[in-house]
């Protein structure tokens, strides 16, 4: 009889939960991605060790059931399969020199990775390190070992895998990058069986032209706009804009300091992230291209404050400010 614990059945496995580790950390569900990102490497730390030798997954216990199985010394597998957990696992391919051996500072590491993926089995996390890079760091090193292609086990993650372990990136381009691969998967995912119609009407539905006033506080003013998003490439991403209180009412050069897409999630908060995407940072428009305020105070004396700082009649003199 074949073992149901063999490289194929751990390699697949490895895989199906690589994806979905991928897809929730893509939802920023953490405790998803750590169990599943957890499982996954459980699985094919498993695959490597079968790889030279079946023994290698056996418990030291005392009992030889597995091990004779393993060994072939007995075809028929025990009426319960038990093997190794994935700690002896990893710990047993340190020893091998194909995992590298565990770090003596506290920052995240394999074993930071397996302990929570335990701890949220059991108990719950919260507030977690984002452990994506020790992850697919780790699931690259095995892949090496066994000589499997990484684009074939990542299969439609292959180009946000390859971004998170791009050493030549900046930690600000790396980070825009990911959220903008996460956010292509998103608009894939909700939108695939679609026809174009109808994911125009929901751009129409979650987007609008013009330019808004969101917000106005001490010493500048908050406004939004409609932008294409760098991501899904659709017209339904609103770019926040901000603009001095010193700055003429009838020709403001605003500055871009953030982006969220309506379709896909996308989002940029800062006047870095929206260059690193081509994005202009400085914008000009009047007061005269102002179409809706949203802006609101706690109480309708500070509401209406607010309108007339927003909104006030434009002045014919270089002056005129917020």
């Amino acid at each position: 009889m074949e073992s149901p614990v063999t490289f194929d059945r751990l390699y697949e496995g490895a895989k199906r939960f690589a994806r979905l580790a991928m897809e929730a950390h893509a939802e920023e569900d953490q405790e998803v991605f750590l169990l599943h990102a957890g499982v996954s490497v459980e699985r094919l730390a498993k695959a490597a060790l079968v790889l030279v030798h079946p023994t290698l997954l056996t418990e030291v216990n005392g009992k030889d059931d597995m091990l004779l199985h393993f060994a072939g010394a007995v075809s028929e597998p025990p009426a319960r399969l038990r093997t190794i957990g994935a700690s002896t696992a990893i710990g047993r391919l340190r020893k091998m020199d194909v995992l590298p051996q565990k770090p003596k500072s506290e920052a995240a590491d394999l074993d930071g990775l397996i302990e929570l993926r335990n701890g949220v089995a059991h108990l719950g996390a919260e507030d977690v390190e984002d452990y994506l890079g020790v992850f697919t760091a780790t699931v690259d090193k095995l892949l090496q070992h066994v000589r499997r292609d990484r684009s074939a086990f990542w299969e439609s993650w292959s180009d946000t895998v390859r971004v998170v372990l791009d050493d030549r990136a900046d930690r600000l381009q790396k980070a825009v990058r990911l959220r903008m691969d996460q956010a292509r998967h998103r608009f894939r995912t909700r939108f695939a069986d679609l026809p174009d119609g109808a994911v125009d009407g929901a751009a129409q539905a979650v987007s609008e032209r013009g330019l808004i006033v969101v917000e106005v506080g001490p010493g500048k003013a908050l406004f939004q706009t409609l932008s294409q998003c760098p991501a899904c490439d659709r017209e339904a991403a609103a770019l926040f804009l901000a603009v001095g209180e010193d700055s003429p009412l009838f020709d403001m050069e605003l500055t871009a300091e953030g982006l969220l897409c309506g379709l896909c999630g996308f989002h940029l908060s800062s006047t870095d992230e929206v260059e690193a995407v081509g994005l202009p940072t400085a914008v000009r428009y009047s007061v005269e291209d102002l179409t809706r305020i949203v802006a609101e105070g706690p109480d309708p004396a500070e509401r209406l404050a607010t309108l007339k700082l927003a909104l006030p009649t434009v002045r014919r003199h270089a002056h005129d400010s917020f």
